[in-house]
């Protein structure tokens, strides 16, 4: 999965819009986050990037389920870029499948309407 096609995928059925707030001019040649946002109020609920040749995406979380998730989803790591009680981040290639995805995504996006 590229990154364009998990930021279109995230998207599906939502009303997002999408920019890129941490990327200063200056530093193009590192990483590039894409920002998917709520259309409306402009909350994040995603952050799509990709590092060392691997395409990450934090989501927001429920912190009751954070160490549950970390500890037995190997795909699942404390958050990387928001508050580690707050947010998660998904290795995408290593998410078992779509349903999955989707749900982590979709729960995201509810948890910052």
């Amino acid at each position: 999965m590229t990154k364009e096609t998990l930021i279109a995928f995230s998207s599906e059925d939502k009303k997002v819009s999408v920019d890129e707030p941490f990327n200063a001019p200056g530093h193009r040649n590192r990483i590039v986050f894409d920002a998917l946002r709520h259309a409306a109020s402009k909350k994040i609920f995603g952050l799509a990037y990709e590092k060392n040749d691997t395409l990450y995406l934090d989501l927001k979380c429920a912190p009751a389920r954070i160490d549950e998730l970390v500890n037995t989803m190997p795909y699942i790591l404390p958050g990387q870029h928001f508050t580690k009680q707050n947010w998660i981040t998904l290795d995408i290639s290593q998410v078992p499948s779509k349903e999955v995805l989707r749900k982590l995504v979709d729960a995201s996006y509810q948890l910052t309407d």
